[in-house]
């Protein structure tokens, strides 16, 4: 599909409002804020901040900008390698926007992970990364030692952006923009959110382009991130997008987004959205770069059906695989608090699904465990709870080939393992490290009767690290729904994330 984005003017759409007045609260819904941001003179402030200070949560922004200004100065090019997945595709396209708009001559590279390792490799920079291009990550690379130092080799320029946790050695880069170096808030920020902190503060006539909300937005909900700090600023930014102002491609998906203008939940998009795009097997995520940045309706309407299509047909394998997981569940694995499945053949894409169904239904920490065509064993992990997946999988860095990612979400490739022998390794460290793994369903107000719905709902989104308001009325734990047309009371012990 061929985009039509040099044809719109990269200032188009960018009269968004100003940055506002935070809207008027009931009383209720103070309360839980300030049971939420304890000891915080302005709950609210903190439940929605002003504009982030991006050099101050993102380091290096200095020598990105410096890197950019080389490569103009050289006439060379920036090579951007991506992710396959939401989080790295919409990375990509901010990049590519902006940094096109800014007259760069952008490459970029989208990662096979049904067939690759995670990170920068080598054999997808060949015959396209040259000397003095800037070679560019977009939520990878904090780990890639052996890839950086090949483009280094080769005479190339390298700045990391990425916001997964950082376990030495790191790659000898340039720069590496991680806010995991400086710490809270910047450490919500996903990957995508990453870069546009850095291009933005470089090149701020960028910063109020609805594209790039409508594109942070997917990103950040999408890569389950906490919906906490920087990230609400974000979506309350997004929230103000006219999807009329947007390519067609991105606005089939922003209009997909439910209850958008109101109320609304992380899961219920990535249900409406992620899954539709889904990852692997026969999903879009391949052709969501091109989907994106495209104005022509019937190329875009027909990918979109198709993409619902394939989304229908991979729900049904999925399910299928999720009644065998829940059937084959390591029993000595249960006794630590964490779900561990080995599954002789997942569909491409489809682990880290299935490893969040698996995390949602047994409320705990999940690995599903596969083996690639080429012997290699795969892992996708999902968190809830204190399961920190990065820091579990990385703390055993000299197992995998590699492994990575953050707090909720992580993965691993484990070259010259059976899986008896990787099993164990995982079994032994479990039993060492140190968590508590089943999560106390949280109770945010204790009343004599529940407030109106209606009162709470505002507080929304809702997701990772922010959850529904529960209320405990005479002993019974109260979720709050938001259902499509209204929001309402229902009596849960779940979290809602």
């Amino acid at each position: 599909m061929t985009g039509t984005l040099a044809s719109r003017p990269e200032g188009a759409g960018q009269g968004l409002a100003g940055e506002g007045n935070r809207p008027g609260l009931a009383p209720s819904a103070i309360e839980v804020l300030k049971r939420r941001y304890p000891g915080v003179p302005d709950p609210a402030g903190e439940w929605l901040p002003p504009k982030p200070a991006w050099h101050k949560g993102l380091p290096d922004i200095d020598v990105l900008a410096s890197e950019l200004s080389r490569v103009r100065r050289f006439g060379r090019k920036v090579v951007l390698y991506g992710h396959d997945d939401m989080d790295g595709i919409t990375g990509l396209y901010i990049g590519m926007r902006v940094l096109a708009g800014e007259g760069f001559r952008v490459v970029p590279i989208v990662p096979d992970r049904a067939t690759e390792d995670y990170g920068l490799l080598p054999s997808r920079m060949e015959n396209v990364l040259e000397q003095d291009d800037l070679l560019l990550s977009v939520d990878s690379g904090c780990s890639s030692v052996e890839g950086v130092a090949w483009a280094r080799n080769r005479g190339a320029r390298v700045v990391i952006t990425d916001h997964h946790t950082l376990n030495p050695p790191l790659p000898e880069a340039h720069a590496i923009i991680d806010p995991q170096r400086t710490g809270f808030p910047a450490t919500v920020l996903a990957g995508c959110g990453v870069l546009y902190g850095a291009l933005t503060e470089i090149y701020p006539r960028h910063a109020g382009d609805p594209d790039l909300f409508s594109a942070l937005a997917l990103g950040t909900v999408s890569d389950r991130v906490p919906l906490l700090a920087w990230n609400r600023y974000l979506l309350a930014r997004f929230a103000r997008v006219d999807p009329g102002d947007l390519p067609y491609g991105l606005r089939l998906m922003v209009e997909a987004w439910p209850n958008r203008k109101t109320w609304w939940t992380a899961a219920a998009v990535r249900q409406q959205i992620t899954s539709v795009v889904g990852k692997g097997l026969n999903s879009g995520i391949g052709r969501l770069l091109s989907f994106m940045r495209s104005d022509d309706r019937d190329a875009c309407d027909a990918e979109w059906a198709d993409m619902q299509f394939q989304s229908e047909q991979r729900a049904q394998l999925l399910a299928e695989l999720l009644t065998k997981a829940m059937a084959e569940k390591d029993p000595q694995a249960d006794a630590f608090g964490m779900i561990l499945v080995y599954m002789g053949h997942v569909p491409s894409g489809m682990g880290g699904t299935l490893a969040s169904k698996l995390c949602r239904i047994f409320r705990r920490g999940a690995i599903v465990v596969t083996a690639r065509a080429d012997g290699v064993l795969t892992g996708e992990a999902r968190s809830l709870g204190d399961w920190n997946m990065a820091g579990f999988l990385v703390s055993l860095r000299k197992v995998f080939t590699s492994a990575g990612g953050h707090a909720k979400a992580a993965g691993f490739s484990a070259e010259g393992y059976t899986w008896p022998s990787l099993r164990q390794l995982l079994i032994d460290h479990m039993a060492t490290y140190p968590t508590n793994p089943v999560p106390e369903p949280h109770i945010d107000l204790e009343l004599a009767s529940l407030p109106a719905p209606s009162d709470l709902a505002p507080l929304s989104p809702f997701g990772p690290d922010f959850p529904p308001p529960a209320v405990r009325v005479a002993g019974m734990r109260y979720l709050l729904q938001l259902g499509q047309n209204a929001p309402g009371w229902c009596i849960s012990e779940e979290s809602g994330e």
